[in-house]
């Protein structure tokens, strides 16, 4: 392979064994790509082109992706994504027999700072998608 007056470094033989690795991989891969496999991929990239041309021709989704890059959105999106993991609103919702019902039951649950909070943050959020109710205040 080398003749004896060209030096061999430490890292030829490595190299040479990642090269014949290499070589196998794009010759499988070469095996593996059959008429129907690449028509098959090509469908899928240019339907993938069409959605992402309807995507950012969206201006709601691009504002509304804009809105959800702001750190207190984020925040609030982790802070749900950790209610959904904990499973506590899950078996909030799932729960079989209820405390307590009626008029009491429902002013003892208003008096929670959470539901309040909750209450609140849902009434901005409507407000806010009114744009009309939004300039009579």
């Amino acid at each position: 392979m080398t003749s004896p007056e060209t030096p061999v470094s430490e890292g030829q033989p490595q190299d040479l064994a990642k090269l014949i690795e290499l070589a196998a991989a794009i010759s499988a891969a070469q095996d593996a790509m059959t008429d129907d496999i690449v028509t098959r991929l090509a469908s899928a990239m240019g339907e993938g082109m069409i959605l992402m041309d309807r995507l950012t021709r969206n201006q709601g989704l691009m504002s509304l992706l804009q809105a959800l890059n702001q750190p207190a959105a984020q925040d609030s999106l982790e802070c749900l994504a950790d209610a959904l993991r904990s499973g506590s609103m899950m078996d909030a919702v799932n729960a079989k027999n209820p405390k307590t019902g009626g008029y009491g039951g429902l002013l003892r649950m208003a008096k929670d700072p959470d539901v309040q909070d909750a209450v609140y943050l849902l009434a901005r959020l409507v407000k806010g998608m009114n744009p009309e109710g939004a300039s009579k205040n």
